[in-house]
């Protein structure tokens, strides 16, 4: 019964949890990153205990401290991610030990969930060990217990995104190197892609709608001033994994924290001109962080299909698999 339980784990992923997970770099990074994270939770702290001899401890302190925190740990993992999972399959190929994992009876599907799931095993603990200096919020009660775990399974999401693509092109390039700016720089022009085509869009429609409307002598048919309805475009929006972010935290926090504090609130400002159909009441505005989660974990396993898919050293064609009994 052992036997049959060895032989379905993931080898790649056994090796990695076992032999890499132990080397001293990933305590050092998980290290710097809350090393990093610390001086912004105790100014933070230093100020609420200073506040609370003044006066009450305000909650607009504790929205602003998570706000700072979650955006800055984001962009660390921003940064980081790439440079983690990019040299996954290269690394391999460099040091030419991928033909032999090829020749195994693992399949390049199974390679890929393997590279990946350490990967993202890495990553998630270092999401994990942050999770003490975002308590601090829910300690002195700004958020529920929920609240934060709900932030946390938005940064896993965020996180698992990344990797994928950091898995994709170093199953492409041959050089580690190659591979980290690639990823840089795709996902460099995929997240302003994400922010600016929506609202950009929703400009020039706007433009035409009221050329339209104002151009009696041609147009006099035309009686709303809204008569190209593009509204449901923003949800292309809901591909971009920093909005995702902004909004649940926006919604965390509270919409009357402030006119800009989420997606719904984006709309509200923006409504009367750009979304004429949209309102801050929108069930689509409601559910814009689990649309947006979804659609991320999608795209993920499509990208780490396709990694498997250029890896395989026989495109096209079924691998055969023999049946070996118990020996």
């Amino acid at each position: 019964m052992s036997k049959l339980k060895k032989n379905k784990t993931n080898a790649v992923l056994y090796k990695e949890m076992t032999i890499d997970m132990k080397r001293p770099k990933i305590m050092i990074i998980m290290l710097l990153i809350n090393v990093f994270l610390a001086p912004i939770s105790l100014s933070f702290f230093l100020g609420i205990m200073i506040s609370s001899f003044e006066a009450s401890c305000s909650y607009r302190v504790l929205a602003w401290y998570l706000i700072a925190m979650v955006f800055v740990e984001a962009t660390l993992l921003l940064f980081l991610t790439p440079a983690i999972t990019a040299g996954s399959v290269s690394l391999e190929k460099e040091r030419q030990t991928l033909d032999v994992l090829l020749t195994t009876r693992m399949t390049p599907w199974e390679i890929i969930k393997g590279k990946y799931g350490s990967d993202f095993i890495f990553l998630a603990l270092m999401v994990i060990s942050t999770f003490p200096l975002l308590a601090i919020v829910f300690i002195y009660g700004g958020i529920s217990f929920f609240q934060l775990i709900y932030i946390g399974l938005v940064l896993l999401v965020f996180i698992g995104f990344i990797s994928c693509f950091g898995i994709f092109f170093s199953a492409l390039t041959k050089n580690t190197i190659v591979s980290v700016i690639l990823t840089y720089l795709f996902l460099l022009v995929y997240i302003s892609i994400t922010i600016s085509t929506p609202f950009i869009i929703q400009s020039v429609i706007a433009a035409i709608n009221s050329s339209l409307y104002y151009d009696k002598a041609t147009f006099a048919w035309i009686t709303d001033p809204h008569f190209i309805n593009g509204d449901f475009l923003i949800l292309l929006g809901t591909f971009n994994p920093l909005l995702m972010i902004f909004d649940v935290l926006g919604n965390t926090i509270g919409y009357n924290f402030g006119y800009y504090a989420s997606v719904e609130g984006m709309i509200s400002m923006c409504g009367t001109e750009l979304l004429p159909h949209f309102t801050e009441n929108n069930i689509l505005m409601k559910l814009w962080t689990p649309i947006s989660m979804v659609e991320m974990i999608l795209i993920s396993l499509g990208v780490l299909r396709l990694s498997a898919y250029i890896l395989s050293p026989v495109k096209g064609k079924v691998r055969e698999k023999k049946k070996y009994g118990n020996r």
